[in-house]
């Protein structure tokens, strides 16, 4: 087997490898102050509303952000715009460590870092991931793309819990302080790694990029299938504080119930790979995971005890994986490399945005109607287009890189 058994051919690319080691790592962090910060707004606020609203902190630059950092993507050093969005990032959280240290700690300066935090990873994102393509050949593209969902969810498996026993031991501010460290080892794999031939960097006008996926089927039932997944999806996730309590629940609960969510995304990444490995279509499986993902998120909405919601989690992040694996890989394969930045622009935007929306939204039915009423909406909503999308295929999204690029 090419690149050795059981070691992804990939990983011995070493430029891709320090990148994907420091993304990891990053990714880490980040779940450490995801379950601080939830975990100490709800109890400052005792508002399921308050922690939707803090999702919308992190994600609201990207309604204006997503699409200028893709235009930058396009025009600038993909290395460069990753350092100085990351230690943007990295300076956030440890203001935040240090706040939780001296008692100054306020859901204010919270909400506050995590906007600013938002700002930087909105306008970095496209160029990190556009950076994929250029440290491996095109034929290890979607093994790499593969391999980025599988480290995301190494980090979704264990960061929640270990941030969750650190949070109830220690505090918030080391598990700020944590996130504030693992944004410095991404930065300092973006220093090690080598340029880059990055292309003319000429690049198509914003308009070019909308009137491509407006007339591409593809693209489109890519792009629009992401964000409603996202809209109905991502409140789970979001919101897993407030399901945290309802069953009972604290800190370490809370790390249980997000870190189930990325150990059954690490099953479904391994489930998809076979799969696909023996032909199963994309343009099929994106369809099937949002029916079986709503299945799964109805069984949380109506579960009444922790273990049955850990289940639950398992399920979902099985099925959560499959979609952003699949999606993310099918535009990097289908996009005229001339606007790739601004096509990873549009999809960073169908996921933040409709999360961030979807949080609010679904937080604030959580209140009136209370969260299993809430979840339960979110997933019929899923069921609804899981049906309608398996029933209605597009075989264009099984495109290869090959038929657009020369």
């Amino acid at each position: 087997m090419p690149g050795g058994i059981g070691i992804p051919a990939v990983l011995r690319i070493p430029s891709f490898r320090n990148v994907w080691i420091g993304s990891v790592l990053s990714n880490g962090g980040t779940w450490f102050q995801a379950v601080a910060a939830g975990w100490l707004v709800l109890q400052i606020t005792g508002s399921a509303t308050m922690v939707g609203l803090l999702a919308l902190a992190y994600r609201a630059p990207a309604f204006i952000l997503s699409t200028w950092g893709g235009k930058l993507a396009d025009r600038y050093d993909w290395r460069v715009i990753g350092i100085t969005t990351f230690s943007v990032e990295a300076a956030g959280a440890l203001a935040l460590a240090i706040l939780g240290w001296t008692g100054h700690l306020s859901v204010a300066a919270i909400f506050a870092a995590t906007f600013v935090m938002g700002a930087a990873f909105a306008i970095g994102l496209p160029s990190v991931l556009a950076l994929v393509p250029a440290l491996v050949p095109t034929t290890r593209l979607q093994e790499a793309v593969a391999l980025n969902a599988a480290g995301i969810n190494v980090a979704r498996a264990v960061g929640p819990m270990l941030g969750g026993v650190l949070l109830a031991l220690v505090g918030a501010g080391w598990c700020f302080l944590v996130n504030a460290a693992s944004f410095l080892a991404l930065v300092i794999a973006l220093v090690a790694s080598p340029h880059v031939q990055q292309g003319t960097k000429v690049p198509e006008r914003l308009r070019t990029a909308l009137r491509y996926v407006a007339s591409d089927h593809a693209a489109r039932r890519l792009l629009i299938g992401m964000a409603l997944f996202m809209t109905f999806a991502g409140p789970m996730q979001e919101l897993a504080p407030v399901v945290a309590r309802r069953v009972g629940g604290g800190p370490v609960a809370l790390g249980f119930i997000l870190g189930a969510m990325g150990a059954g995304a690490l099953v479904g990444a391994w489930v998809l790979q076979v799969l696909s490995r023996r032909g199963l279509p994309r343009h099929m499986a994106i369809p099937t995971a949002t029916l079986a993902f709503g299945a799964a998120l109805l069984l949380v909405a109506v579960s009444p005890v922790l273990w049955l919601t850990v289940v639950g989690m398992l399920l979902a992040g099985s099925f959560w994986i499959w979609i952003l694996t699949l999606t993310n890989a099918s535009i990097q394969l289908s996009s005229p490399s001339s606007m790739l930045g601004r096509m990873l622009g549009f999809y960073q935007l169908s996921v933040i945005v409709p999360i961030a929306v979807g949080s609010v939204a679904f937080g604030a039915l959580a209140g009136a109607l209370g969260i299993g009423w809430s979840l339960a909406i979110a997933a019929g909503a899923l069921i609804v287009w899981g049906a309608w999308t398996i029933t209605h295929p597009v075989a264009e999204i099984d495109r290869d890189i090959r038929t657009i690029r020369s």
